[in-house]
């Protein structure tokens, strides 16, 4: 049986970063995933994530940023409703910056992060099904389907949404469901995106058009109802293209579906607690949010760079015993930013969802104010893209690296 300090349960974007900051910190660590990794070079995907300024230098100090392939700068973004005139438009030059962000798939992120772990002494057992956990005071024994058991003085669950080291610590949990389904696909447009962002509003529910590498080629991520969704999964191609003309406003142009369609169901998670029995939850293990505004990988991975420097630091300090009672302002510090990015969401949620004129024009006057209002629509922009408010240090762009 071996034993480690530190097990990382999940090799998502989350999981793996936290290995990668943490391979060379002198603590024994292990990341279980059950699935294979990735190539360097994976196939295009469905999934993507809006990465913001914050995430790209957190994955920049990690050595990932510069072998992650088909990344996408965008440089403005639009935001509007379709029987409205609410309109909202930023742009990177205002607040001095070459990009506001970044469009990138999900599984090229974690290709990019593997790379990093290569030759590391992280101990990498993938694929990896676990059987069960079995606290003890010696730590946690971790059974897995196959191979020998692993016994862990700290576990970090990065296992996602359905996070199976969650509900077996009984970590409580409040949820709701957003009674949205995402709808996600890759499509060729006639006019070129031009590097913009575009998020439109309608009765239906959120549009979402993301740039990707190819002029013309863009990502959707259609937030509709479960019903809606499994229609539009249904229609035939031609007439989903025609569709979804009509839904993205006819902004550029004709569409065309590219691959295929995808549907995840959309559901807010908070762990009330994220620090328990030796064990800590981060990423859509401890919180998911509705996709509107793309913040949700932006929120993991400040999770990841937030306890990749408070372990180090403790390690750094020679204190590291396998308590986590270090961890306390920590787990008030990430508790607080997914509530308040969690009522934000449903702020913005419920917003465009009354439909009469009244709750109309007051959103229409609202957002006409707040674009024309530089002071207030900096701070949010700022704020959006990880250059304001309180962050990890590995994720500024202000202070070296410590590793």
């Amino acid at each position: 049986m071996k034993t480690v300090d530190i097990a990382i349960i999940g090799g998502g974007m989350v999981g793996l970063a936290i290995a990668v900051g943490l391979k060379d910190c002198g603590l024994r660590i292990a990341l279980l995933e059950q699935h294979e990794p990735e190539s360097l070079v994976p196939e295009a995907a469905l999934r993507v994530s809006a990465l913001n300024l914050a995430a790209t230098n957190f994955l920049s100090r990690l050595g990932a940023w510069d072998s992650l392939v088909r990344r996408q700068a965008y440089t403005s973004m639009e935001v509007w409703e379709r029987d409205g005139h609410a309109r909202l438009h930023f742009d990177a030059t205002s607040v001095m910056q070459s990009a506001l962000g970044h469009i990138v798939e999900n599984r090229a992120v974690v290709a990019a992060l593997w790379q990093q772990l290569a030759g590391s002494e992280v101990l990498q057992l993938c694929p990896c099904s676990i059987a069960s956990f079995s606290p003890s005071a010696a730590g946690t024994l971790i059974l897995p389907e196959q191979g020998e058991p692993l016994l862990a003085s700290v576990l970090i669950g990065a296992d996602g949404a359905h996070s199976r080291l969650r509900q077996q610590f009984n970590f409580p949990l409040t949820q709701w469901n957003y009674a949205h389904t995402a709808l996600v696909a890759t499509i060729r447009t006639a006019e070129p995106h031009g590097n913009c962002a575009r998020q439109l509003f309608s009765s239906e529910g959120p549009l979402a058009l993301l740039p990707l590498w190819e002029p013309n080629l863009c990502s959707i991520v259609w937030s509709v109802s479960p019903e809606r969704a499994h229609q539009l999964q249904a229609l035939p191609e031609a007439e989903f293209n025609k569709t979804l003309q009509i839904a993205a406003d006819g902004v550029l142009g004709a569409c065309e579906l590219v691959g295929v369609r995808g549907a995840l169901p959309l559901k807010a998670r908070y762990a009330r607690d994220i620090i328990r029995d030796g064990c800590i939850l981060v990423g859509d293990a401890a919180h998911t949010i509705h996709p509107l505004a793309g913040q949700g990988v932006n929120l993991g991975l400040m999770d990841a760079a937030a306890l990749v420097e408070a372990i180090r630091h403790q390690v750094d300090a020679q204190r590291w015993n396998g308590e986590l009672g270090f961890l306390a302002a920590y787990s008030r510090w990430r508790k607080t930013e997914a509530a308040q990015m969690l009522v934000a969401m449903e702020a913005i949620k419920r917003l465009f969802v009354p439909s009469d004129p009244l709750s109309r024009g007051v959103r229409d006057l609202g957002m006409g104010v707040l674009d024309r209002f530089s002071p207030l629509k900096s701070l949010l922009i700022r704020r959006a893209l990880g250059l304001s408010g309180e962050l990890p240090t590995l994720a500024s762009p202000l202070v070296e690296p410590r590793f």
